[in-house]
């Protein structure tokens, strides 16, 4: 069974004016860019990686090669601070 990513529940994302920050506790933020967000929005631990890249190129009309690698590498960076979690 391939393992899906979802959003860490203990994470919470703050928008100030133009800007985006995650945070755990409130008390040190992260600046959080806008492609990472939009596919942490997906990460809801039932897509697979492949079904967040075909909903992505649904949306923007992207070609699937180059976005599957930047969504696998904005995954792997998320998953390195805990932002997403495995499931």
């Amino acid at each position: 069974m391939q393992k899906k990513p979802k959003k860490n529940p203990k994470l919470k994302v703050i928008q100030h004016k133009d800007s985006l920050y995650a945070t755990f506790d409130g008390q040190r933020l992260w600046s959080l860019d806008k492609v990472a967000y939009k596919i942490m929005e997906l990460c809801d631990g039932k897509k697979t990686v492949g079904e967040i890249v075909e909903i992505l190129v649904r949306k923007t009309g992207l070609p699937k090669e180059p976005l599957e690698k930047v969504v696998k590498e904005v995954l792997e960076n998320l998953s390195k601070v805990n932002f997403i979690i495995w499931v």
